[in-house]
């Protein structure tokens, strides 16, 4: 005998062949559909789930980030049976599990986004999916922030801090992860950077020693002053600016000691690969600079050469500046030149003595001069006489 089975009757045995689902219930599921609306997710039902994009996406979050074949775990908002759906809510399951899920990452290390809601005393009101955090001021970045307004409504990568589920507590920094960032960079760089690379990089800051050179981001090298011109440089100023991209020439890399040194010199200008003079020449130069033992004489642009204050005058000189003063203008005699070491010895004692002893030739080769002219006179006068 066969039995009747009605519509409600399939319902009900169907239904009994799939987990029952009840308001609340966190159900896991694979997506299998998606479209403007929203995501359609199978959590092993006789109905399919539903997520729209209101009870899905976070500010900021991209929709792309869900697709087709993902696994998804989300809170049953209500069943409709009439339409056979059940309504799902992915941001109230995040609510269940959001504290753990941020312990786990701040032991884990793992950085996560977030976005700025406003300026509060102190930092930044930021918020990360259901929760609100703090941002302090001093942890907003590596570079000096003038204007904490410039980031609100902005979405920032950062490190977790401190988290407190039972105060509901959230401190997070953009600034541990940009040090994280910029040591890993380094390192990097530290590995592959080698003595006479070239680079492009953006002038930082400015000492009285030199400018730093951002390279790479958070990795600075360092100008010396010393090697901004083949001339002397007195201000960094004088040549580069704080935001200047410059073409540098890398010097040395120091890995222990966290150094990269740079240079702004031109190598196809070294004065010192093609030196107009040899030694033994008297030229003069300007005095550029005094020290306790002589004093830097420039004789052609970019090229210097050492006056030891033995060798400025024949009579006993104590300090440099009794005998010379700041640009000057001197001359000198070339005793010794080395390219190689960028050294040339200069006497101006040596360059005053054969001056003298040139006058004094020239001199004498006047009066010889002069004599033998008079002689000549002499003898014609004599001449007539006879005649």
């Amino acid at each position: 005998m066969e039995e009747n089975f009605s519509m409600e009757d399939f319902e009900a045995a169907l239904s009994q062949s799939f987990q029952k689902i009840n308001n609340g219930d966190i159900l896991k599921g694979k997506i299998i559909g998606r479209d403007d609306q929203g995501l359609l997710v199978d959590v092993s039902s006789y109905m399919d789930g539903v997520i729209s994009q209101e009870d899905l996406l976070y500010d900021g979050e991209s929709y792309e980030e869900y697709q087709v074949g993902d696994e998804i775990t989300a809170m049953v908002w209500f069943v409709d049976t009439q339409e056979g759906q059940i309504h799902l809510s992915k941001k109230q399951a995040d609510k269940l599990v959001i504290w753990e899920d941020l312990a786990k990452l701040a032991e884990e290390e793992t950085p996560i986004e977030v976005k700025v809601k406003k300026v509060v005393n102190g930092g930044l009101r930021i918020v990360y999916k259901t929760v609100e955090g703090f941002m302090p001021a001093s942890q907003t970045s590596l570079q000096r922030v003038e204007n904490l307004e410039e980031y609100v409504g902005k979405t920032l990568a950062v490190k977790i801090i401190e988290t407190d589920e039972a105060k509901k507590n959230l401190i997070v920094s953009r600034r541990a992860l940009e040090q994280k960032e910029a040591e890993e960079a380094r390192q990097s760089l530290y590995t592959t950077l080698k003595p006479g690379d070239s680079l492009t990089g953006k002038v930082v800051r400015l000492t009285k020693f030199g400018a730093f050179v951002e390279i790479a981001p958070h990795v600075d090298g360092l100008i010396h002053v010393n090697d901004m011109s083949w001339k002397r440089v007195k201000d960094p100023a004088d040549v580069v600016g704080v935001g200047d991209l410059v073409k540098v020439t890398v010097q040395s890399v120091d890995p222990v000691r966290g150094r990269i040194g740079l240079s702004l010199k031109d190598a196809s200008a070294d004065p010192w690969k093609n030196i107009p003079f040899s030694q033994g020449e008297i030229v003069t130069g300007a005095v550029v600079k005094t020290i306790d033992s002589g004093a830097f004489v420039e004789i052609a642009p970019g090229l210097e050469g050492f006056v030891h204050v033995s060798r400025m005058s024949d009579k006993r000189v104590k300090s440099p500046e009794d005998a010379v003063s700041m640009g000057q203008e001197v001359t000198v005699k070339i005793l010794g030149i080395d390219a190689v070491q960028h050294r040339i010895s200069l006497s101006m004692k040596d360059a005053a003595t054969e001056n003298q002893a040139a006058e004094e030739a020239a001199d004498y080769r006047s009066y010889q001069a002069d004599t033998q002219e008079a002689s000549t006179n002499l003898g014609d006068l004599l001449g007539q006489l006879k005649n």
